[in-house]
């Protein structure tokens, strides 16, 4: 049964949870692991507190409202907000008297677990943030999370599977809003990664692609992906795309017997007549004549095509 469906069964008060046991310990060094997850509709001014917690308790608000208490730090967290509980610092957290909340939560601890969080936008310092989607997605996560109940290592592996797509979420989510509010989204890799990757998806895909393709596979904005190609390559990737595709027709010229209409459509130009001409333009000679030069070569002031290995 959905569980909105359970909740009009259910008495006005609703709360379902689960604390994980493990099949054997966490080790010091996990990077990620559930303790808890549930989901609750909270009673007026319920509180919880003032105490210490261990691990960092999210909490994705469905309805109402509360406050929150982190150190002497207030903050009043509503539908369609997400906020922490963190780790070893005292807090307290109470719901509103005539709103009172309606949540869900998971609960986890790890090397990573703050890391993580700071990509998702959320700190010690700024607890609390718009979800950015509908919280009912997360709902329906922690849904997942409580159905995986039997004490199994295959359930471990998918609640955790399903604790990194809980926050997966909330980091893309981040980065969406980010962008869509015209500032830079936050990128975790370095732009010497992006470049590499970018220009091996280049190689393998050079026929078929565009830009605004390399930079949807890789998951950086457009103008992100031309600032570190100028930044590294001292090209945009544009050129790039186009220096390499001319590149590749070169090869083809000198080593296959293929017609120019065959290594126009090979390296991504349907018209080889446009192919002719950004060959020309490129190289100063027509593909028929490059490769006349290279069966025959002569003194030529033309400007040639670099060879690709």
């Amino acid at each position: 049964m959905a569980y909105e469906e359970r909740i009009k069964n259910s008495e006005q008060h609703y709360r379902v949870a689960a604390t994980f046991r493990l099949l054997c310990l966490i080790p010091e060094n996990t990077e990620l692991s559930l303790t808890v997850c549930g989901i609750e509709r909270c009673a007026p001014a319920q509180s919880f507190g003032p105490c210490l917690r261990d691990d960092y308790h999210l909490h994705f608000v469905l309805a109402g409202k509360g406050v929150l208490r982190i150190g002497e730090k207030y903050y009043y967290p509503h539908r369609g907000q997400v906020f922490v509980v963190p780790p070893d610092i005292e807090i307290h957290y109470y719901c509103d008297n005539v709103e009172p909340w309606h949540y869900t939560w998971v609960s986890f601890t790890g090397t990573k677990a703050s890391y993580y969080l700071e990509k998702a936008g959320i700190t010690i310092d700024h607890p609390v943030r718009d979800c950015y989607v509908k919280p009912e997605e997360f709902l329906a996560y922690t849904e997942k999370i409580l159905n995986c109940h039997e004490l199994t290592i295959a359930n471990e592996l998918l609640r955790n599977s399903l604790l990194y797509e809980v926050l997966a979420l909330l980091v893309s989510s981040q980065n969406q809003n980010l962008i869509e509010n015209n500032r830079s989204a936050e990128y975790s890799y370095s732009p010497d990664v992006y470049v590499d990757y970018a220009v091996e998806y280049i190689h393998y895909n050079y026929n078929h692609i565009r830009v605004s393709d390399i930079a949807d596979y890789i998951g950086i904005t457009r103008s992100y992906l031309t600032h570190i190609f100028k930044q590294k390559l001292n090209v945009s990737p544009q050129e790039y795309l186009l220096t390499y595709r001319l590149e590749q027709s070169c090869r083809l010229l000198r080593s296959t017997n293929l017609s120019i209409q065959e290594i126009s459509e090979k390296i991504g130009y349907e018209n080889p007549l446009t192919f002719s001409k950004i060959f020309k333009n490129y190289y100063g000679l027509s593909p028929k004549n490059y490769r006349l030069q290279m069966i025959c070569p002569a003194s030529d002031n033309s400007k040639k095509a670099s060879p690709v290995s």
